[in-house]
């Protein structure tokens, strides 16, 4: 495979990476809404379990964030386990319903897709290219470097030229 193709593919696959950390943004900000909602809750009821859940919702989504942004694994795995912890915190201290089942799958599905995006986005910043993947660039850096190349001829020409004491028109 030649690399224009390479580019091509990578370029989409950069692409696809950017557009999935715009909806992994926006679930993040659900569920940081989710977390405040419950915060609010915890007011009205004073339930330290709905507090739990708040807290560990808000760390879960700025964490997100700090991982999506910065394209950090580690903080992707953390993020995931404050999301696993705030799902407990929410099942297990009596909300149970069907709108925490489709919650829970949908915040811990981003979670897994976050880890896995920043890992295609890891593998990209290896390749040659990165970020922009475009072939045109690669060509002028290719040509900048065989025009600094100079070739055998080219050097005896010039050894002659300083050698020589004048020019032909005096002969």
């Amino acid at each position: 495979m030649d690399f224009e193709e390479e580019y091509k593919q990578n370029r989409t696959a950069m692409k696809r990476i950017k557009k999935e950390d715009t909806v992994i943004f926006i679930v993040f900000a659900v569920n940081m809404i989710m977390a405040i909602w419950l915060f609010i809750a915890f007011f009205m009821s004073f339930d330290k379990s709905i507090l739990f859940s708040s807290i560990f919702g808000a760390a879960a989504s700025v964490i997100g964030f700090l991982s999506a942004y910065r394209k950090d694994s580690a903080l992707a795995i953390v993020s995931g386990v404050f999301l696993v912890a705030e799902m407990i915190g929410v099942f297990f201290f009596g909300f149970v319903s069907l709108l925490g089942f489709v919650l829970a799958g949908v915040f811990i599905v981003f979670a897994v897709r976050n880890f896995n995006n920043i890992k295609k986005y890891k593998w990209l910043e290896q390749q040659d290219g990165f970020p922009q993947f475009e072939p045109k660039l690669k060509e002028y850096d290719m040509n900048r470097v065989q025009r600094s190349i100079k070739d055998p001829y080219a050097i005896k020409m010039e050894e002659r030229q300083r050698s020589s004491y004048g020019n032909m028109d005096e002969i």
